[in-house]
């Protein structure tokens, strides 16, 4: 199947690898926007039906009838937009360098700072969620398959996550690593970002499980 980025891109991009090692300018920022913008919703989406599986179905449809006269964007294209503004501030600047430290004083490359910006414009659309009853009389017929688990408990606390990761007490590279697979990406696009072998992400991955095993005993 052919990859969105590819077909986006109208070709010109294989994989989101190639897309993301250049330099971010005024022709490929919004659609690394929305690539970031895709991947974080993908992820979320597992966790947050109510939320997040509605801006995803609705940013996939965006993307593929944006071009059509009168044609309206849904909200799940402001998503889209916060991660395009984001990156925008970093024309001429590639993805993987660094943008800042985060509260431990670790490095946080501009890619995985325009994930976090993401992660709080979803927290507000949670926010509004709680206060509003949506109702959806959008018809998603025509788009592709898209299987989720229904057995999956809703789970919108990401807290959590933060409370785990202290506990853990990770080095920098094991929280890159898992922070990495967090906002979706797979193994061959974390060997990109952090600049390692796909050895060293595997070693560090049993140490982060079997850190968890001694704290938290089985999954």
């Amino acid at each position: 199947m052919e990859m969105l980025v590819t077909k986006f891109s109208k070709g010109k991009y294989r994989n989101e690898g190639e897309l993301f090692d250049e330099p971010i300018s005024a022709d490929n920022v919004k659609l690394m926007g929305e690539m970031i913008a895709l991947q974080a919703l993908r992820t979320v989406k597992k966790f947050d039906l109510k939320v997040a599986d509605r801006l995803y179905i609705g940013l996939i449809k965006d993307l593929h009838h944006m071009g059509e006269i009168d044609y309206i964007v849904s909200d799940g294209y402001d998503v889209a937009q916060t991660a395009i503004c984001f990156l925008y501030q970093f024309v001429g600047h590639t993805v993987h360098e660094i943008y800042g430290k985060d509260r431990r004083g670790k490095d946080v490359t501009i890619k995985i700072a325009c994930y976090r910006e993401v992660d709080n414009e979803l927290m507000r659309f949670r926010r509004k969620a709680e206060k509003t009853e949506y109702i959806d009389f959008t018809d998603y017929k025509a788009l592709p398959m898209d299987p989720v688990n229904c057995f999956e408990k809703e789970q919108t606390n990401y807290s959590k996550y933060d409370e785990l990761t202290e506990a853990l007490q990770l080095s920098a590279l094991e929280l890159a690593i898992l922070n990495c697979y967090m906002n979706g990406m797979v193994q061959s696009e974390v060997c990109a970002e952090l600049g390692i072998g796909r050895g060293k992400i595997n070693s560090r991955k049993a140490s982060i499980r079997r850190r968890y095993y001694d704290i938290y005993g089985a999954f």
